[in-house]
Parts: structure tokens; sequence; C-alpha cells
């Protein structure tokens, strides 16, 4: 049975410092996000383009997450890719790409499916 790590955000948190403390906490050698369930404000991501979205302050709401996260000798690096919608006047708005910073917006839920890197390799 694949383990999981529910992590959680309250508004305002920063995502990305906070999964990095957490597998640092929990001695996580590699893992997959598995769901996201919230929203994040001040924001910014690279785009599937490459094109840099700057700074997003509004609220946007977690709709698909990707990526991984890989302890390495100078800590853990995160990958992690949101799919991210807003609705506005009866309009769907979506961005999507690699999450360079951001913090939770409310109430965010991160889960990690771990995998024991040592029985993989050894």
């Amino acid at each position: 049975m694949e383990k999981r790590l529910v992590i959680s955000f309250n508004d305002g948190d920063n995502v990305l410092e906070g999964i990095k403390e957490a597998a640092k906490d929990h001695d996580i050698d590699f893992a997959k996000f598995h769901s996201a369930k919230g929203s994040l404000k001040d924001f910014q991501l690279i785009s599937d383009d490459y094109k840099d979205i700057s700074e997003v302050k509004e609220e946007f709401v977690v709709d698909k997450v990707s990526g991984r996260v890989l302890k390495q000798k100078e800590g853990h690096t995160v990958n992690l890719h949101f799919t991210l919608i807003k609705k506005s006047a009866g309009k769907t708005l979506p961005v999507s790409g690699e999450l360079k910073k951001g913090l939770a917006s409310g109430d965010l839920t991160v889960v990690l499916a771990l995998s024991d890197m040592k029985r993989i390799i050894g």
C-alpha cells in the first residue's frame, strides 16, 4: 500500500517552503504530488510555454496538481505544477505552470504519495 503525507496550509503560508519543511521533517527521499485542494494567491508560475506569469495577486482555485519532491545533497527540491482556475463573470480563466512562489489563500491541503527509494534501488 502506498503511503501518503497530507500537508495543510493556513492563509498566507508559503507553499514551497512548507513542502520543503515537511519533506525534511519526514525524511522523504522521493514523493509525487497526488492531489491538492484549496486556493493560492500572490503566486508566480512559469507557464508550459516558458512564459513567466508574474505576481498574480488574486485567488485562484487548484484544479490539478502534479510534480515531485526529491531529496538531494543540498536539501529537498520541489517541482510543483498547478493548473489553477478563477471564475469571473461566468467565465473560467485557467492558468498552469510550475510554481515558483505562492501563498495559501485560506486553507490549502497538498497530498504527497511517498516512495521508498531505498527499497526501489537496493
